[in-house]
């Protein structure tokens, strides 16, 4: 019943991808795990049927994906769930929409039940027509949880249950709406990546594909009446399928909220699909929104969530008070510019043991709440007040070395008497620079000018909104201020006496700021950022002109901030992610995945906290790392036999000695030892699935066993299903792999290596319909073949590379750090003092060999004598962060049972 039920099931990133027989593995987890008596409602049956659907949408997607040169899309658990979600929903709108009415209704009751008067929703009225009540679902997810591929697979889910109902007739239009024409052509280049046809929508004829293709629309040229530049409502009926990227956008009132109104209209006769991060900041306080939003919801997946689940970075808020603000401005922001030239010099001091985990150059970036086509006051001020201070830091020689001397040695003391930056250089402190040297690698890395030099500021002619920041006139820009109205900016700037002048020739700073080649550290900008921006490298942002109102804004803009690739593409901060023995991230690592947010006034910052507080999200002004020891059990020497670390100066881990120095595995006929371990497919399940009734009593007792003929063969798209193993081998990063197009037909016109259990009738060659079956079939027989047979030769190749090695102190397994202690790391709010009370008893308790379980905040340490050390951690909540990963919930189980059978059972 709870999403943290089904995730605590699913979070195991090893259950990511497809199994052999191209069913997901987190269904194949849910199957087990939750017994079909707890599911009446849904069958294995039918979760098997809406996979099949979520698998064929994924696979034609990701055949386009990959000949445009990207990544195939493999779901994280809680995209999965989100396209489940949506199976169900579809399946019982089409179905019975009276039906889901009545058990949404039946949920809405039972809320109501334990809900305040307040907080209650009102039931769906019975008496209107259903279609029209349900019409519309939305996503609530965090941003960089992937919500524009999901809109993709979902175009699909609703286009293949349109069929079904026999109704596709009925669609008029696919139109996605957009905030900008920016997002809008963002969009039309990733719908192109997935293969599916889309075009900005023109208002004077349209493209070849109009009324057939996805049309793309910014929400501002979509008014009552036609205009020049816009288009009314009623030229697009209403029986549409609408996709509402952003969709908080018009929940609120004067035109912007028109909007609300005009999407429903679009699609009054047929679906919408709605997605954003901030949709709880857009209801708030409006009692109607509200009430929609709380039943139009399907999936809830903001950053709460997000976060807690490890995604993204982390994030800390380097407080600013009014007392500091007034007396301290200054000292403040070089301690905010230390603190990003400090994640900047780690980054380019690690940059190979950072490869793995996909970090980004570190960029430092101002943006506001708002922007308008001409330049706010308030904008104008702060961005003067940034470029003001620059000047002041750049040129002022002892001064600056000074406050940074002080910052590094006092840190900045509140007017609480709290020391705002403690503990915030450890890393820059163990360099051993002195001030001064610290200054002058501060101008030559960041401001591209070791010599230092006064701030000058050119309004770049050939990109328009483009100043650029440099010091001196000759070296690289170190920055771009992109606004709304640059000219009255520049003219303001020279009002205030800076060096101002004009460059005729330049191409755009701010879209190459992704490039690797970027000079650019620092991004002055606004609101423009929220909506369709993708970067990877923001990792301190500063916050100016943050107003009351615009909540949704800066959650976007801080969502921003905390995209993170992570290892292996797992979107992971790298302490919650599980790592190989060979990888092993470099200490401080948290500099480079953790977001650092100031504002440069004071009013700004607590603006944020009680936006972050209305998240659900902790301020994480001041998490401290407490390191929890461990007891090593290695009485007796323990040997264990692994491949060897390294074969011929290369490393094995990830199969790379093999890939580099092993035979080229060429796909070929089996040998004998294929032939003795067949692949087995068992294609009863899938009948189960795609026929509406259950199979009858023979088949459930006696599985009928078959092959694939010649005459079988002949039938079979054999390209496709080459294309399948090239991208299984993508996958895998086999690129060492030989598969040869040839070697597929010779493979099917034998059955020595394969058994398949498969009712008779089904491969009968009486139906020209049967043909997609045996597709399918040959498809998954192929697919488990190549996986089993690059395994085989794999192996056969490091078999004599294997040597027995003892357990020793620095084994990975027994947590050795960089100071050879072997421990947890532990972060946690130093504002929890009752979380750090506890942890220090339960450390004094294993310092002490005190040997007994305990459990608080979620944290439970478990003794268990035959385990290589103790304790072992089994943490649930996300309020204490353990590193390495602590046990699950089904780990911690079979533990506490283990020990409890050892127990019972001492001989």
């Amino acid at each position: 019943d709870r999403f943290d039920d089904l995730a605590a099931i699913l979070r195991d990133e090893s259950l990511e991808g497809l199994d052999p027989d191209n069913t997901h593995r987190f269904l194949n987890e849910l199957l087990e795990k939750i017994p079909a008596e707890k599911r009446p409602e849904l069958s294995d049956e039918t979760l098997l049927e809406y996979d099949r659907n979520i698998v064929r949408h994924t696979l034609a997607i990701n055949e386009n994906r990959l000949c445009a040169g990207e990544d195939a899309i493999v779901w994280k658990y809680f995209q999965y769930l989100a396209l489940l979600f949506t199976e169900i929903y579809l399946d019982r709108y089409f179905t019975d929409p009276y039906a889901l009415r009545a058990a949404i209704n039946e949920r809405i009751s039972a809320f109501n039940e334990s809900a305040e008067e307040a907080d209650r929703i009102e039931p769906l009225d019975e008496t209107d027509d259903p279609e029209h009540q349900l019409n519309k679902i939305a996503f609530w997810m965090a941003t960089g949880s992937g919500k524009t591929l999901l809109m993709h697979v979902h175009i699909q889910q609703y286009r293949h249950y349109l069929a079904r109902a026999g109704r596709e007739h009925e669609l008029n239009r696919t139109i996605l709406l957009t905030p900008n024409e920016g997002l809008s052509e963002q969009h039309r280049l990733e719908f192109a990546k997935s293969g599916l046809t889309a075009e900005i929508f023109q208002k004077d004829g349209g493209g070849l594909f109009s009324g057939q293709s996805i049309e793309i629309l910014d929400i501002h040229k979509l008014r009552e009446e036609s205009g020049d530049k816009t288009v009314a409502v009623e030229a697009f009926e209403g029986n549409n399928l609408v996709l509402v990227d952003e969709g908080h956008r018009g929940a609120s009132g004067g035109e912007a909220g028109k909007w609300l109104s005009r999407r429903d209209d679009l699609c009054e006769k047929g679906f919408s699909f709605e997605y954003s991060a901030t949709f709880g900041h857009a209801v708030e306080g409006d009692a109607n929104l509200s009430e929609r939003y709380a039943k139009a919801v399907l999936f809830d997946y903001s950053y709460r969530w997000f976060y807690g689940d490890g995604f993204g970075k982390d994030y800390q808020i380097l407080n600013l008070d009014t007392d500091t603000e007034r007396e301290h401005l200054d000292l403040y922001l070089t301690a905010c510019l230390l603190v990003y030239y400090q994640q900047l010099r780690f980054h380019d001091d690690h940059r190979d043991a950072l490869t793995p985990f996909a970090i980004e150059k570190p960029l430092w970036i101002f943006v506001g709440g708002s922007v308008t086509k001409t330049l706010a006051a308030r904008d104008a001020s702060d961005i003067v007040s940034i470029l003001q201070f620059l000047e002041r830091f750049v040129t002022g020689g002892e001064e600056t070395t000074a406050r940074i001397g002080r910052v590094l040695s006092e840190g900045l003391t509140t007017a609480d008497g709290r020391n705002i930056f403690a503990k915030r250089f450890q890393y820059l402190g163990g360099l051993g620079m002195d001030a001064d040297e610290i200054y002058r690698d501060v101008l030559a890395r960041i401001f591209h000018s070791p010599g230092g030099g006064r701030l000058h500021i050119e309004n770049l002619k050939g990109a328009q909104g483009e100043i650029a920041l440099r010091l001196g006139a000759e070296s690289d820009p170190f920055g771009v201020v992109n606004v709304g109205d640059d000219a009255k900016l520049v003219k303001l700037c020279e009002k205030e006496g800076f060096l101002v002048m004009e460059r005729e020739f330049s191409g755009s700073l701010f879209h190459q700021i992704n490039a690797a080649d970027s000079p650019v550290n620092l991004l002055i900008g606004s609101k423009k950022f929220t909506e369709g921006w993708n970067s990877y490298r923001v990792a301190t942002m500063g916050l100016m002109n943050v107003g009351r109102t615009e909540g949704a804004q800066i959650i976007q803009l801080f969502g921003r901030g905390v995209r993170l690739r992570g290892y292996n593409r797992s979107l992971k901060r790298s302490a919650r992610t599980p790592l190989p023995e060979e990888i092993e991230p470099p200490k401080h690592m948290r500099l480079v995945e953790t977001l650092s947010i100031f504002g440069i006034r004071a009013d700004y910052m607590e603006q944020f906290r009680k936006y972050l507080e209305a998240e659900g999200l902790p301020a994480n002004e001041d998490r401290i790392e407490f390191i929890l020891p461990v007891i090593r059990n290695l009485g007796k020497p323990l040997r264990t036999i692994r491949l060897k670390e390294k074969i011929n100066g290369v490393k094995t881990g990830f199969g790379d000695a093999f890939r580099k120095l092993g035979p080229v595995p060429t796909l070929d006929e089996p040998e004998d030892y294929l032939q003795r371990n067949k692949v087995v497919v068992n294609w009863y399940p899938k009948i189960k699935a795609m026929r509406s009734a259950g199979v009858d009593e023979a088949e459930e007792t006696a599985p009928d066993r078959g092959i694939l003929t010649e005459r079988h063969v002949a039938w079979l798209d054999i390209d496709r299903i080459f294309f399948e193993i090239e991208r299984l081998k993508a996958e895998r990063g086999w690129y060492n792999y030989n598969l040869r197009r040839s070697a597929i037909r010779d493979l099917l016109f034998e059955d020595s290596w394969y058994t398949l259990y498969i009712p008779e009738d089904l491969l009968k060659l009486d139906s020209f319909e049967k043909r997609r079956i045996w597709q399918e079939i040959a498809t998954t027989l192929i697919r488990k073949y190549v996986e089993r047979y690059y395994t085989y030769r794999k192996r056969e190749w490091e078999l004599p590379h294997l040597e027995y090695r003892e357990l020793d102190e620095e084994d990975p397994n027994l947590l050795p750090d960089e100071e050879g202690d072997g421990g947890y790391r532990i972060l946690i709010e130093a504002s929890r003092e009752d979380i750090v009370r506890k942890l220090e008893t339960l450390k004094s308790d294993i310092e002490k060999g005190r040997m007994k379980d305990v459990e608080f905040a979620g944290l439970k340490a478990i003794w268990f004598g035959n385990h290589l050390y103790q304790p072992l951690l089994y943490l649930k909540g996300s309020e204490i962060e353990v590193r390495p990963e602590a046990l699950n919930e089904g780990e911690s189980r079979f533990v506490t049972d283990l020990r409890a059978y050892h127990d019972a059972h001492p001989d």
